[in-house]
C-alpha cells in the first residue's frame, strides 16, 4: 500500500472520480487533490506524495511542465499522466519528461488501478492501445524521427498545446479563455508556430498536424 497519492486535474468531477476509485481499492492511506498548476506544485512540495496522477493538460499551463518542475526537487516521485488523448507524441513526450505511465481517462476503474499498481512495482505503464515495448523503441529512435517530427519538437509545450487547439477548430477567443492568455498572445503564438513548422496558412498547419497524428480527420 502507498502512503500518499496526489491527484492533479482541473476537472473536479475527474478528481472526485479518481479519488473514489482509489479509496475503494485501498491502495493508498492518504489521498490529496489539487485543481491547478500552482495548487498542485504547492501541495506536492508540502505533502511529498509517493505517486501523482496528473492531467496532461491543465488550464493555462501544461501537466508536462508541472511534472518537470516537480521532478527537479522530488526526483523519486512516480508520476502517471492521465489524459483523454491517445496520440503517440503526447505519450512519448510525457515519458521523455519523466512520467512512469500514461493512462486514458476512458479506461475502467480496474484498468486504472492496475496501471497504478504496475507503476508502483517499477514498470512503465501505457494502456493496451500502445504497448510499453513500442514506447521504449520510440524513445530510443531520435535519429530516425522524420524531419516533420523534429520540427514539432522545436515548439515549446505551450505552442504544442495551442497548435492542438487550433487544429481542433477552436477560435482565438476560445483558446484565449481556455489558456487564460490574451487574444494577442494567441495570435503571436500562432505566428511563431507557423514559422517554426514552415506552414503558410491554417490549411497547411492542419495537414501537418494530421500527418504527425495530432488530430484525426
Amino acid at each position: 500500500m502507498l502512503d500518499r497519492i496526489m491527484i492533479i486535474d482541473d476537472h473536479p468531477s475527474v478528481v472526485e472520480g479518481l479519488k473514489s476509485m482509489i479509496e475503494k481499492s485501498s491502495i493508498a492511506k492518504r489521498i490529496f487533490t489539487a485543481f491547478s498548476y500552482a495548487e498542485g506544485l504547492d501541495k506536492t512540495f508540502k505533502e511529498k506524495p509517493d505517486l501523482i496522477l496528473m492531467d496532461i493538460s491543465l488550464k493555462g499551463s501544461s501537466g508536462i511542465e508541472l511534472m518537470r518542475e516537480i521532478l527537479i526537487k522530488l526526483p523519486e516521485t512516480k508520476i502517471i499522466m492521465i489524459s483523454m488523448y491517445s496520440k503517440i507524441n503526447f505519450i512519448v513526450e510525457s515519458l521523455k519528461a519523466g512520467a512512469k505511465g500514461y493512462i486514458l481517462k476512458e479506461l475502467s476503474s480496474e484498468q486504472i488501478i492496475n496501471g497504478i499498481k504496475r507503476v508502483v512495482a517499477g514498470e512503465i505503464f501505457v494502456d493496451s492501445l500502445v504497448s510499453g515495448s513500442v514506447i521504449n523503441t520510440l524513445l530510443n529512435q531520435n535519429d530516425k524521427i522524420p524531419s516533420y517530427h523534429k520540427s514539432y519538437e522545436t515548439l515549446t509545450l505551450r505552442e504544442q498545446e495551442l497548435l492542438r487547439l487550433l487544429c481542433e477548430g477552436r477560435t482565438i477567443k476560445e483558446i484565449s479563455n481556455n489558456l487564460s492568455i490574451s487574444a494577442n498572445t494567441v495570435i503571436n503564438h500562432r505566428t511563431n508556430i507557423m514559422q517554426k513548422l514552415d506552414c503558410k496558412n491554417m490549411i497547411e498547419l492542419i495537414r501537418y498536424s494530421v500527418r504527425l497524428g495530432l488530430v484525426d480527420f
